[in-house]
């Protein structure tokens, strides 16, 4: 790479949460940024800002396509709607959403930029969550598009290899986002689920005591840096819930009944 480029880092998501977080930390440590959201407005400006909705296929490759040659260090896609409801309630603009942002634009971000990784022998991370591997009620379009898109990213993991690319599964738990705070966006009003929701109240209120998306953003470059595993981790509470999921799932169990408890 030509010492006249600071490395190169591609945010999705960067205008809230942990994608802001990331962004803003990435710049304080000399990252030149390409920042994408919906809203921009709360992104630093030494960031390259472009308000796009990743969905939107020809934007995103205009993008990528404007930087053809830079070699990229670090691609997060970040990008991603807590999309609430159970598995027949959601309707199918809901499964759809959820599908869209959280499988397909990141699967898209990441073949975009992969010949800029490439270049530069990046790290492709994407923003999974520990809920793609564990079990409860009230979470139905997010758990299952988060758990499909690990599914891609473990392929995604054999066909990088000898490329120079690594390729990361970040799950956080508990993060402090506005993660399902959906009314942020147009399809909202019309994809809101009716009712009840105690995944929803159980989110609301973990929120207040989680940990700051700054801190986690830190936390998340410091062990890049340092050479991070695929399956990514980033809370060690998770790591028994998960493991019970399995055991259940050895013995021929039941799903997990409780999620503010963990299995029954």
């Amino acid at each position: 790479m030509s010492a006249a480029f600071p490395p190169l880092s591609v945010v999705t998501g960067a205008g809230s949460g942990i994608g802001l977080a990331l962004a803003h930390a990435l710049l304080e440590r000399g990252h030149e940024v390409v920042a994408i959201d919906l809203d921009v407005s709360c992104i630093d400006p030494r960031a390259q800002r472009h308000a796009l909705d990743v969905r939107d296929a020809a934007g995103m490759e205009a993008i990528a396509a404007a930087m053809a040659g830079r070699p990229v260090h670090h691609v997060f896609a970040n990008a991603g709607i807590g999309a609430a409801g159970d598995v027949l309630t959601a309707s199918e603009s809901t499964w759809q959403w959820a599908w869209d942002v959280n499988v397909t634009a990141a699967l898209r971000t990441l073949r975009l930029w992969w010949p800029h990784l490439r270049e530069g022998r990046g790290k492709a991370v994407a923003t999974v969550s520990s809920a793609a591997l564990q079990s409860y009620p009230g979470a139905g379009p997010y758990r299952a598009t988060k758990a499909a898109l690990l599914a891609a990213l473990e392929g995604l993991h054999y066909q990088s290899r000898g490329t120079g690319v690594t390729v990361h599964a970040l799950c956080p738990g508990m993060v402090r986002t506005q993660v399902t705070e959906v009314a942020r966006y147009a399809e909202a009003a019309q994809l809101a689920p009716e009712g009840p929701n105690p995944f929803a109240d159980y989110v609301r209120q973990a929120m207040l005591r989680a940990e700051p998306a700054e801190a986690f953003a830190e936390r998340v470059l410091d062990t890049l840096w340092e050479g991070a595993p695929f399956y990514w981790f980033t809370h060690p509470e998770t790591r028994d819930w998960i493991a019970q999921r399995h055991r259940l799932i050895e013995s021929g169990g039941l799903p997990f009944s409780d999620f503010a408890r963990g299995a029954p």
